[in-house]
């Protein structure tokens, strides 16, 4: 599991395996989850994180929780 922070974007991507994107399905305005082609989620885009990152409805949510543990980011679920 590997962040990605764009300061400049305002946006975090977290991505769960080193698999190709097949499609990407919104959450919400806000929130994207990249699948492989197995229809297995691979990553995951937060924008606008300035206000804060919200994990409500994310695969493995407590893990991305530890890893965004300690960072400038607003977490909650």
């Amino acid at each position: 599991m590997k962040i990605e922070y764009d300061e400049i974007a305002d946006a975090v991507y977290v991505r769960l395996l080193d698999e190709p994107v097949a499609y990407t399905k919104a959450l919400d305005d806000l929130r994207n989850i990249d699948y492989s082609g197995k229809h297995v989620p691979v990553g995951i885009e937060w924008l606008c994180v300035s206000e804060g990152i919200d994990l409500s409805g994310i695969p493995q949510a407590d893990r991305i929780g530890e890893l965004l543990f300690g960072r400038s980011f607003k977490v909650y679920a």
